[in-house]
């Protein structure tokens, strides 16, 4: 038996176990069943070639691109496009790494031909542990620069892209099998350029998977920002129309003269469509928000008047008085998203259930406080300490805590989270300045 092969499985398989299922996603349809099946025909590219020869590279890679797609579209029930730019992204990963790692000089020591000690089962036992240590580093480095649930916004060009890498390095692979004499014998600067050129592809694969993740975030939080820009403009646009609401009710002496003619002049009829066009302009607004801040007052009133037609408790106890030192671009973003995602939770309640939004808070030792509570259904899954989201566009959603997030980060603020089974909170932390205020980038 080959130890140094079963690690290798071994390790990989805890990999993918474990890796996979760390999805922000909420599954499609999952099938759990078809794991173990998997993992028999993951074997088989790892036993010895006395038992099963697979001859050519290609059909290897694209058999294990194939498991990992299975596994992820099938079993974890993840959406075809971001499961099929995984598999085949994992795959190019997975396949670099052999190259370089198990390439010209330790090819021969890894796969057990050569012995580094005099006892072979030795041996075999010493490069297992040295191969398991290997892979669980490199793959916990990539876990932790790419983890999974950034593969949303996967299309189909990347997936034709990381093909593409796939492709390069069976070539170059099946390529230096041809020569393998050449460069035994020959100079070894031949085998050192095989192994650049495989870790050059392995770092292309990976900054492109990064810049590919930076730009599907750029463009999410671009969206954040223009729909903040555009609640902005709302809330200043309602609170002007009631700044002439409240100069309406101002001229109240002058509209009741108007109709006093109207009416000493026999005009009647024009005089009840003067009152009512005036009834209609000076209807005051039924619900009404004071948190000594006009910005906030407008926003409670853009996201929770809704919320409260639809048969959601709301009840704030917040004064913001001394929150003007938040740029009011920030406030928007900052509050906007807390507020959508507990009018959000609530609306996903059943029918007959409490539903309720409590907004409180207010300045405590040089710290301006805020807490949004809220009914919820479910505890959501914390990836990087933030909830997922559940929707199903993981590429153009989940980005609205981060957003708070990065908020905060300029003002040295910080959020909690606490979640029951029936309950969401969230509690901001801002320090007030003793210096010139933080400003938006």
């Amino acid at each position: 038996m080959n130890y140094i092969w079963i690690s290798s499985f071994i390790a990989d398989l805890v990999f993918i176990w474990l890796y996979f299922k760390r999805s922000a996603y909420t599954p499609q349809r999952q099938h759990k069943w078809i794991k173990p099946i998997l993992a028999v025909l993951l074997l088989t590219l790892y036993l010895n070639d006395s038992l099963i020869h697979i001859p050519f590279g290609s059909v290897r890679v694209a058999i294990r691109a194939a498991i990992y797609f299975l596994w992820i579209f099938a079993a974890e029930g993840v959406p075809w496009r971001p499961a099929a730019y995984a598999a085949v992204f994992w795959t190019g990963a997975y396949t670099l790494f052999q190259n370089v790692f198990l390439g010209p000089y330790f090819n021969a020591v890894f796969s057990g031909q050569h012995d580094v000690v005099p006892s072979h089962l030795a041996s075999q036992i010493l490069i297992s542990v040295i191969n398991i240590l290997v892979r669980f580093v490199y793959y916990g480095i990539l876990e932790k620069l790419l983890p999974f649930e950034g593969i949303a916004g996967a299309e189909v060009f990347h997936i034709v892209f990381a093909a593409g890498v796939c492709a390069m390095a069976i070539y170059t692979k099946d390529t230096s099998s041809r020569m393998r004499s050449s460069f035994e014998e020959g100079p070894s600067h031949f085998a050192v350029y095989f192994i650049l050129l495989h870790a050059a592809l392995l770092l292309a694969l990976i900054a492109f998977e990064i810049s590919r993740r930076r730009s599907v975030e750029r463009a999410s939080l671009q969206i954040q920002n223009n729909a903040a820009e555009a609640l902005m403009k709302s809330i200043e646009d309602r609170q002007m129309s009631e700044e002439a609401v409240r100069t309406l009710r101002h001229d109240l002496k002058n509209h009741a003269v108007s109709m006093q003619l109207l009416l000493e002049n026999g005009e009647v009829e024009e005089a009840k469509e003067y009152l009512r066009n005036f009834l209609d302009a000076a209807k005051k607004p039924s619900d009404s928000f004071s948190t000594g801040n006009k910005l906030l007052d407008g926003l409670l009133k853009q996201k929770l008047s809704p919320a409260m037609t639809q048969g959601i408790d709301v009840s704030t106890a917040i004064d913001f008085t001394e929150g003007s030192f938040i740029d009011i671009f920030d406030l928007c973003v900052m509050m906007g998203n807390i507020l959508d995602n507990a009018v959000e939770a609530c609306a996903a309640l059943p029918e007959g259930s409490e539903k309720f939004i409590s907004v409180s808070g207010g300045p405590t030792a040089n710290y301006m406080l805020v807490e949004v509570k809220n009914s919820s259904a479910r505890r959501a899954a914390l990836l990087d300490g933030l909830p997922a989201t559940s929707k199903a566009d993981k590429a153009m959603h989940g980005f609205g805590l981060r957003s708070v997030k990065k908020v905060l980060e300029r003002y040295n603020g910080s959020m909690d989270i606490e979640q029951t089974n029936d309950t969401y909170s969230i509690t901001l932390m801002i320090p007030q300045p003793t210096q010139p205020t933080a400003q938006r980038l």
